[in-house]
């Protein structure tokens, strides 16, 4: 670690340690990448425009899990956690650590319990903190001005937001073969179907629950068994079928409402998916008779020969998309 803690300048000579500011400020250097470590800090690490950092926890006996952190994402690593971080040389990761007792002193006063734990180690987009990180490294460039009172009310209030926000009562249950917490895959499903009729990005989705893309993405698939976009997509035509089977709105808009943003795109995918176009769709699911358009046969409506072997790209992974409503 390239040590970037200077001595405060409202620290009367022969401080002993007990003077010593609650956070110290510094550069990650290839000293840190040396194996694992476990400190009794909580260490943030803020890397740079140019670092590729990766931070791999030890969350158990046996279990370990890789985070991805890039800017503008952050990294928790809470006290005692052992952990090893691998950066590539010659970039920039700033790393504030806020001594272990500080921070349990802080965080049991501002939560009101003394049992408490990070839901988990993990990346996180937190444009506060991130700000907050960006306003001490520019005062590290003036250590004449990183004052003991500074480094330590800064430290007060970053701990404060971080118990608020990461911290639960208890022992944080781990998910389920490494796949995401019932409680972060309820807020990624309401967001999706909140927010159908939008671009959702793995990105957005993966801040909701303070996980890197990467992370997200390889913990969202252990979890559904599909990969972000192909889950989202299948929300999509999943809740076309119902608008389809259940109303008269012309099919531009309900395009519009599942997110597509145009009537073509929005056939053409629901066909490649489903077998069918969205109007052969809803003509089979709204004639009160039964007849139409039938999964098992050759012919559709109007005397069209149905191609012997229709798109089928997903007729394994998400059988639930061939499934025509039944009239009632």
């Amino acid at each position: 670690m390239r040590d970037t803690t200077h001595t405060a300048n409202d620290d009367p000579p022969g401080a002993n340690a007990a003077m010593a500011p609650a956070m110290r400020i510094a550069y990650l250097s290839q000293t840190d990448f040396a194996g694992t470590r476990t400190r009794d800090s909580l260490d943030i690490l803020v890397p740079k425009a140019a670092a590729n950092l990766f931070a791999t926890c030890c969350t158990g006996s046996t279990r370990t899990r890789t985070s991805c952190i890039r800017a503008p994402l952050i990294c928790f690593i809470p006290p005692q956690l052992p952990h090893s971080l691998i950066d590539r040389s010659g970039s920039n990761t700033l790393i504030l650590s806020i001594e272990g007792p500080f921070f349990r002193t802080t965080a049991i006063s501002t939560l009101g319990s003394s049992n408490l734990t990070f839901v988990e180690p993990h990346a996180t987009a937190n444009p506060l903190i991130r700000e907050f990180c960006d306003v001490i490294e520019r005062e590290f460039l003036s250590p004449d001005r990183l004052t003991s009172a500074f480094l330590d009310a800064f430290a007060a209030l970053l701990v404060a937001h971080i118990a608020r926000n990461y911290l639960v009562e208890g022992h944080a249950k781990a998910a389920p073969n490494g796949g995401l917490t019932a409680y972060k895959m309820q807020r990624v499903r309401d967001f999706i179907t909140d927010h159908l009729c939008e671009r959702i990005s793995v990105e957005l989705l993966a801040s909701i629950v303070n996980l890197s893309p990467c992370h997200f993405a390889r913990m969202f698939k252990q979890s559904t068994g599909h990969s972000p976009h192909l889950f989202i997509l299948i929300q999509r035509i999943m809740r076309a079928k119902i608008l389809l089977a259940g109303t008269d709105s012309p099919i531009i808009d309900i395009a519009t409402e599942v997110g597509f943003r145009t009537q073509g795109h929005f056939t053409g995918v629901f066909h490649r998916y489903t077998g069918f176009t969205p109007r052969i769709f809803r003509l089979n699911a709204q004639d009160p008779r039964g007849g139409g358009v039938q999964l098992s046969g050759s012919i559709l409506a109007g005397g069209q020969d149905r191609p012997e072997n229709p798109p089928d790209y997903f007729s394994d992974a998400v059988p639930e998309l061939r499934q025509l409503p039944r009239p009632a």
